[in-house]
């Protein structure tokens, strides 16, 4: 009589004997506080336990240190990167100049450059961003109807599909004067065009200051929400304006937002203002925020020493972080780091002995696990991919390997990304990304 294994039962046997295609042994996880094996088989996490029994075509070991989730750069502006290049010192960097420049600066520089040049400076961008330890990106793109029009979407679009192996890319299109009919067309144009590849990120509206830039909150606010709804997409929109004037703004926001059905699908990036206001308008802000699932994004290029990252964080506030721009016309600096941007934000909200509760906060260990929430998990949260983020087993293995135990270390000592994994596969290893992997000339 000859017997026959079922094809399941040989499917689940052959699993069995198999191997995985990458193991991290001895591991330490932040989450469970201990050290484990990690091991990867098709582009995702198949198996965390004390230790994985499995061989795999590649073992590394991580020898105790740290392995954490990619980090989840929420707000850059790729488009505009190494502008500021190109001779011995930062170009247009030659003095300090007012923020009613970069405008101008932004028109001129657009205007000279092409679609090939801006997309290499963005792929450029993106390589050091993976290099660095990012897998997310949420980046903004300038468009303009009067002057150098779509090609940034163009650009950077191109740029997404091109490093899509690298990085997963969030696009929002953000033009100028958004109340003018002229301005609405194209952004609805631009998201159209940044939603046409085959990437599954959505694009959003973008924009800057209904009040500061605009001169007209309500005109701004409602073209914001007409093109978002038309479009079934959602908003990151600059309030840079401070003080009450700022705070005035994000109290309409919040009213627009629960107006149009928008909550969770809303983003105010920067928000000076949060460090500017009385402790009573800040508290009617936080409720609104939690309200309405807004989420917020600072950048420490621009964070305020007094922003209450703590009392936004306590409040169970999304709170992201972001690069913001990398050596541009805007700042000659950035390196898109986000561990850089963790350890310069520890230092910036130092405080002083006049704010005693918050002194020193962001340097202890709480604080800097908090500081490290905002670059990995309040990221994941900010960009809505938190079902499909993190450490755990059948998410996408989108790891870091650090040569440091721990989150406190890691920002401290500024660790070496040993080892950058992007579903599954190491693209880039000690701060440098592979040459396979290179995706700029």
């Amino acid at each position: 009589m000859e017997f026959r294994i079922s094809d399941e039962r040989h499917a689940i046997r052959h699993k069995l004997m198999s191997t995985y295609d990458i193991i991290l042994r001895n591991a330490y996880l932040m989450a469970r506080d201990q050290v484990v094996d990690i091991a990867i088989d098709d582009g995702v996490i198949a198996e965390i336990d004390d230790a994985v029994e499995r061989t795999a075509d590649r073992e590394i070991q991580v020898g105790g240190d740290l392995v954490g989730p990619g980090f989840v750069d929420s707000h850059m502006h790729i488009d505009k990167s190494f502008a500021a290049c190109g001779r011995r010192h930062p170009k247009g960097n030659d003095s300090a100049f007012d923020f009613r420049e970069i405008m101008p600066r932004e028109e001129e520089y657009f205007a000279e450059m092409t679609v090939d040049e801006i997309t290499e400076n963005a792929l450029k961008d993106i390589e050091m961003a993976v290099a660095a330890g990012t897998t997310y990106i949420r980046t903004h793109v300038a468009v303009n109807h009067e002057t150098f029009g779509l090609q940034n979407v163009e650009a950077v679009t191109r740029a997404r599909d091109v490093a899509a192996n690298l990085v997963d890319i969030q696009i929002v299109p953000a033009a100028r004067h958004i109340p003018s009919e002229e301005s609405k067309q194209i952004l609805h144009d631009a998201i159209e065009l940044a939603s046409g590849s085959e990437s599954p990120e959505p694009a959003l509206v973008g924009g800057s200051d209904p009040a500061g830039a605009n001169k007209d909150i309500e005109r701004t606010l409602k073209a914001w929400f007409d093109v978002a709804t038309k479009q079934d997409v959602g908003l990151d929109v600059h309030i840079q304006d401070g003080g009450t004037l700022g705070g005035y703004t994000l109290d309409r926001l919040h009213e627009y937002t629960e107006a149009n059905g928008y909550e969770d699908r809303v983003t105010a990036s920067h928000c000076y203002c949060l460090s500017h206001l009385p402790n009573h308008h800040l508290d009617r802000l936080i409720d609104q925020f939690t309200e309405s699932d807004m989420n917020i994004v600072t950048c420490y290029q621009s964070t305020r020493p007094t922003m209450p990252v703590r009392k936004l964080l306590e409040s169970n506030v999304t709170l992201a972080h972001g690069t913001d721009n990398d050596r541009d016309f805007v700042f000659p600096h950035g390196n898109a780091d986000s561990l850089e941007g963790a350890l310069i934000e520890s230092n910036k909200l130092h405080g002083d002995r006049t704010f005693v509760e918050d002194y020193r906060w962001f340097d202890s260990n709480e604080g800097l696990d908090q500081l490290w929430e905002m670059i990995t998990e309040q990221g994941a949260r900010a960009l809505g991919i938190e079902d499909r983020y993190g450490v755990s087993e059948g998410n996408p293995a989108d790891l870091v390997v650090f040569d440091e135990p721990s989150p406190q270390w890691a920002i401290i000592a500024q660790a070496t990304r040993r080892f950058v994994l992007k579903n599954g596969a190491v693209v880039a290893e000690d701060g440098e990304l592979l040459p396979e992997y290179s995706v700029s000339e």
